[in-house]
């Protein structure tokens, strides 16, 4: 029998390739169910409201909104699902940021099943849903047989790669603790020390040599071997305060190093916990053939020190060993092999079991899919015209800000916010002035002119456009980029105090919506010790 599927999601469409397949695999690996994707910011129309789903799944792109000025936008707008009683399944990710908000949304939800990536002291970052949801483990990504086919393009026999140690790495600021730095400090130490000992590596922790889509297929291809470990933070932060207690510090003292900012910012505190779960690499690299060199730990699939991969020690004390083993290539082919054998052949990790697993939560009803169900349905789509044709109005990058205006409007806290039939009222004509601003202004980034004009647009609608205008001009004379803008809620200090700045990174999201009826179709580096 059908099941009825709604999916809340805030795909952009910049969303990385995984959270794509996170998303549309259900459709692809178990068809025959009506999936309704509902865009975070999309309006939810009383007919949505009247659809009998039989289950609900909320993925981790609309659950980050819980950072961020939206948040008790999106928690009132959608209040109305802690009233369903089909099962509500939330898949997590970046667990450890912010939460507290996560925990609080999540049981607000009244969501009966977890999926963490984290794989140990989940209890302690969900303590209002421990006891009474369901947890599971839900990896940050998984394999697609479909797509193996596109990875073995990219694989290179063993000797013929050409690259000894390669990788791109990310370093983290001091908000995730001295874990979260790991990653990079490794592959700098282990870069340093690899080329000493006569390997060529291809090593950077340097955001502008990031490699994507294809292209870091086939690099990565090219590679004998790669480092990796965990990824995660060994620092409780349920509400944000220390990192932004962090953020402040830094701003005032730009130069300090990871010790005096654990000392005056969090002293104590740091590695009372850790949470940590494997990354996607870790397949990427077994697919293409790439022998690991991991820190030591427990990892997923059964995967055995020097069986599956070359063990690493966390102090970098054991490289000779490690080089050593580099250099029996007969060693490191059979690791490869082995490690393919348990990660990729077996479909463990593949959507293919991943898919039917979540699915098996939800029970289909007796009925299936009812004219009244194809009435709410239809009454819903033609709800969101007005929603989805606002490009003929103003196309390219502003249709995303209209339209989390008019998704929103309606949820904010004025009545004058409100927008009748999706007309665009007077109120936001200052938006709008804001918007003129800031196109006929020198920002070279539109991601400075985007999350500024997206907190003024959807919740603080009442600031001056000249501060808006001084926000851009502020950006031009920092020189900030994409990397220096954190969140929408550290754009709206920009926004009411324009003399000040800060350095963040933010992340830029867009609406889509859509219902698929399956069954039709560096920062400067500072040393730190490390954590065990």
């Amino acid at each position: 029998m059908t099941k009825r599927i709604l999916i809340l999601h805030d795909l952009s469409v910049g969303s990385r390739r995984t959270n794509r397949d996170h998303l549309y695999n259900f459709a692809k690996y178990e068809k025959g169910n009506l999936y309704l994707y509902h865009a975070a910011n999309a309006p939810v129309t009383d007919a949505l409201k009247s659809i009998n789903f039989d289950g609900v799944i909320i993925n981790y792109c609309f659950l980050g909104y819980r950072a961020g000025p939206l948040y008790p936008i999106l928690k009132t707008k959608y209040a109305w699902l802690r009233n369903l009683t089909c099962p509500k399944i939330a898949i997590c990710q970046d667990d450890y940021t912010d939460s507290g908000f996560l925990d609080e949304w999540l049981e607000f939800m009244k969501v009966t099943t977890i999926y963490s990536p984290i794989q140990s002291g989940v209890d302690k970052l969900y303590p209002l849903n421990w006891g009474k949801a369901k947890f599971k483990l839900g990896l940050t990504a998984y394999t697609d047989n479909a797509q193996l086919v596109e990875y073995r393009k990219f694989v290179k026999p063993f000797k013929k790669r050409g690259v000894d140690v390669g990788t791109r790495v990310r370093f983290l600021p001091p908000q995730f603790g001295r874990y979260g730095r790991i990653k990079g400090e490794s592959a700098e130490d282990f870069s340093d020390a690899a080329d000493i000992a006569g390997f060529k590596t291809d090593i950077s922790t340097d955001p502008q040599d990031v490699i994507f889509g294809s292209d870091w297929l086939k690099f990565l291809g090219n590679c004998k071997f790669t480092l990796g470990s965990k990824g995660g933070s060994s620092l409780n932060d349920p509400y944000g305060k220390l990192r932004h207690k962090i953020t402040k510090y830094l701003t005032n003292n730009p130069n300090a190093g990871f010790a005096e900012v654990e000392k005056k910012c969090f002293p104590g505190l740091d590695g009372q916990h850790v949470f940590a779960g494997v990354s996607p690499r870790l397949f990427e690299a077994a697919a293409l053939k790439t022998c690991q060199i991991l820190i030591r730990d427990e990892y997923v699939g059964g995967i055995e020190e020097y069986v599956d991969y070359i063990p690493l020690e966390e102090d970098l004390s054991n490289l000779d060993e490690v080089f050593e083993l580099m250099r029996d290539e007969s060693k490191c082919i059979a690791m490869v092999e082995s490690c393919y054998q348990k990660l990729i052949a077996t479909n463990d990790f593949d959507y293919s079991n991943f898919v039917p697993e979540v699915l098996a939560e939800i029970k289909s009803s007796k009925q299936g899919i009812t004219q009244t169900d194809i009435r709410n349905i239809n009454g819903h789509l033609n709800a969101l015209a007005p929603y989805l044709n606002i490009k003929t109005q103003f196309g390219g990058f502003y249709e995303r800000l209209w339209r989390r205006v008019l998704a929103n409007a309606a949820y904010a806290d004025s009545s004058e916010y409100i927008c009748s039939a999706f007309d665009l009222p007077g109120e936001l004509s200052t938006c709008a002035s804001a918007i003129s601003l800031l196109q006929e202004s020198d920002c070279k980034s539109t991601n400075i002119e985007y999350a500024a004009t997206m907190i003024a647009i959807c919740k603080y609608i009442k600031a001056n456009p000249i501060n808006l205008k001084n926000v851009s001009q502020l950006a031009i004379e920092k020189a900030y980029t994409y990397e220096d803008l954190e969140t929408w809620w550290d754009m709206c200090e920009y926004i009411y105090e324009p003399t000040s700045g800060r350095k963040k990174t933010q992340k830029s999201k867009a609406s889509t919506g859509k219902i698929i009826n399956a069954k039709t179709t560096k920062p400067s580096r500072q040393k730190t010790s490390r954590v065990k």
